[in-house]
This record gives C-alpha cells, structure tokens and sequence, in this order.
C-alpha cells in the first residue's frame, strides 16, 4: 500500500497549485458542529468523514479550533487528487485565513488508500499555544464582544482573542468601548489598561482580533483597591440617602465637595479622588458615577470641553427626565452653578457629542429643587 508524506514548507511552490501568488490574510469561516454536504461529517468524531474539497478544508479547520495536532480525514467518493486537495486546503487556510494566520505555522500530511477511500492524517504546528488556540472566542454579535470585553476588565484578563463578522468591531471600537466601560463601572475598573490590538483579516469576514491587555495594577492590588474604595464611599454615603432621587442626587454632591479637594493635577479616577482626596474633573464625575450608582440613581460620565479645554461632568436621570451635573465646579464655584442644568444652559460654555448622550431639558433647577423642599 503506498503512503505519501506531503509537506507545506515551500510557499512559493504550492502557490502555483492554489492560483496564489503571494501570501496573504484572508477571511475566516467561522467552524461549528459541522455537517457537509454529503451529510457524513461530524467534528465531534475522532474521524471526519467528507466527500469534496470544501468538506476536506473544513475537517483542518475544525481540528485547528479544536487545537489538535492531529486529525483524520476520511475522504470517500471525491474524484480529484486527494493529496493536492489537502495540500491546496492546508495552504489556503495558512495563507487566506485568518485562523490560519494567526495560528498555524505549518500543515504536513499522510495519506493511504483503504478499498474504496482514503484515509488521510493532518498534522498541523502551531505558532501559537494550545491553549490559546483553544481559548479563541468565536462570537456572532457585536454585544457578545462586549461582554467578552466586561468580563475581561473586571477580572483582570490580560489576553483575549475574538472571531466576529461584525465589521463595526476595530481596533477603535474596542478601545472606545473599553473607556466607555470603565466609565460606566469606576467600582470595579480601578483604572482603563493600554490595549494593543493586532488584527488578522483578508478580504471577506470573519476576522481574528488579539487584543492584549496592560493593567496599571495587579489583580491583587486592584481588588484591594476596590475594597477601599467601597469602604470610604459608604462612609462618605451616611446619611445621605432621601425619599426622593432628586434630593438623593443633590444631597451626594454635596457630601463629595464637601470631602474632597479639587486640583487640575489631581487624581482622574474614583479611587484616587474618593480615597486620595484629590481629583481633577474626570475624577469628581467619575467619583459622582460610583456614588450615585451605591443608591441607585441613574449617573453617566460625559467627556466635553468647557470653555474650550477637555473637561467631564455626569448626566443624571430623574423621572424620566435628563440633567446635566458638574461636581468639579460645584466644587469650586458652589453647587448653584453647575447641579441639574439643561442643554440650553450648558451650550453657553460646554461642548460635547450631543448624539452620544441624553437631551437634558428637565423641569428641575437646583433653585426650584431648594425653595420646594429644603434639604
């Protein structure tokens, strides 16, 4: 019985084979439980069983999500070359997918003929490690990449690989969304990490994105962090807690600038402000986004300018109306300045993206919150 062992080492040679002449990223299909077309294969099987060049490159992918270093191909009923088949599939998957190109250095195999079909062995190295080849996330919606991106930040999570069609998922998105989470949870994201992304596409989707992720804290420091943080926040909370949300929203504003310090050089984080004392304008709303959230009341961090230099205040939510509240300058020029303003008080002095946040045009002011109903 004659065995053939076939080795993708020269590129340039196979290229010929695959009508490709140079080596690129390309798309990646996305490989789940797999059923063929001859409605044999399966990728739970030790054996993939397949009948045509499609099924053939499927089985190497599957092995490949899978992390194996080998796999075997049962090819029945296909009336080409079998060997060019998986020596064509093997380079165009190493070339043209992004699967392939992030992971996979070389493929070789073996093949022999039994009877009526052949029963090829793919062996496959890797420029990866198995368990990250196995730990890619192969997800559907643009929301599963962003819990993927959650879950990662509040554990610390420092390597991550997604596979999305989505072309909306870039290296900017993730970035944006990463700021817009830790905006969004300042209680359990200490501080946003620097992400390098690389990303492996070709000219169809899906696309692989390694997103690498540097934290300016230890897992260990960040969790003891968060204790602190919660410790000096419930403490700065006593007693400040109204029937009503409005009254809740003003009384926490003016336990946060009665109890910390304002400084252009000041902290940008919750903790550094709320624990630290210190905090510039990022710091106050995002130490105002972690006090609200503590008793419910709807908060938002909003980034814009005032008077021209980059500037943050918070967006409040009050039956069912929107007002804008700046802690920072409550601070410093008192809390009848800059507590439930409108949009049309706010363009005097700020800009900001209006599409990215509520419309502010509530009834409330801080005047008519404190002549109803005095503290």
């Amino acid at each position: 019985m004659r065995r053939i062992l076939c080795l993708l080492i020269l590129a340039a040679l196979l290229s010929a084979a695959s009508g490709c002449s140079s080596i690129i990223d390309g798309e990646y299909y996305a490989v789940t439980d797999h059923k063929d077309e001859t409605g044999i294969g399966s990728a739970d099987s030790d054996v993939i069983e397949v009948k045509t060049y499609q099924g053939i490159k499927t089985a190497i992918l599957t092995f490949i999500k899978e992390g194996r270093e080998q796999g075997v191909i049962k090819v029945s009923g296909y009336d080409g070359d079998v060997s060019d088949a998986i020596s064509k599939a093997s380079l165009e998957i190493i070339t043209e997918t992004a699967i392939g190109a992030y992971a996979v250095e070389y493929i070789t195999h073996s093949y022999s003929r039994i009877v009526s079909y052949y029963e090829a062995n793919v062996y496959i190295n890797y420029r990866r490690t198995q368990e990250q080849v196995k730990n890619v996330m192969y997800l559907n919606y643009v929301s599963a990449v962003q819990s993927a991106l959650g879950t990662a930040l509040d554990v610390q999570k420092d390597y991550l690989v997604i596979s999305i069609s989505s072309e909306l998922v870039t290296p900017e998105y993730i970035e944006n969304y990463i700021r817009e989470y830790y905006r969004e949870n300042p209680h359990s994201v200490i501080a946003p990490p620097e992400a390098a992304i690389t990303v492996y596409e070709g000219e169809l989707l899906p696309k692989i994105l390694e997103i690498e992720l540097d934290y300016p804290y230890t897992a260990e420091q960040n969790a003891e962090m968060r204790r602190a943080l919660s410790l000096r926040a419930q403490r700065l909370l006593q007693g400040v807690q109204a029937p009503s949300d409005e009254y809740t929203a003003l009384n926490i504003c003016s336990a946060l600038i009665s109890a910390v310090g304002y400084s252009q050089e000041g902290s940008d984080t919750a903790y550094g402000t709320i624990v630290d004392g210190t905090g510039n304008s990022e710091g106050f709303a995002m130490a105002y986004k972690v006090l609200c959230s503590m008793l419910g009341v709807k908060c938002t961090v909003v980034e814009g300018e005032l008077d021209g230099e980059r500037h943050f205040w918070n967006i409040i939510g009050l039956d069912g109306y929107y007002y804008h509240v700046d802690p920072s300058m409550c601070k410093q020029n008192g809390i009848n300045t800059a507590f439930l303003r409108s949009d049309y008080y706010m363009e005097r002095n700020y800009s900001w993206d209006t599409s990215a946040y509520k419309v502010c045009d509530g009834p409330l002011t801080y005047d008519k919150l404190v002549s109803e109903n005095p503290r």
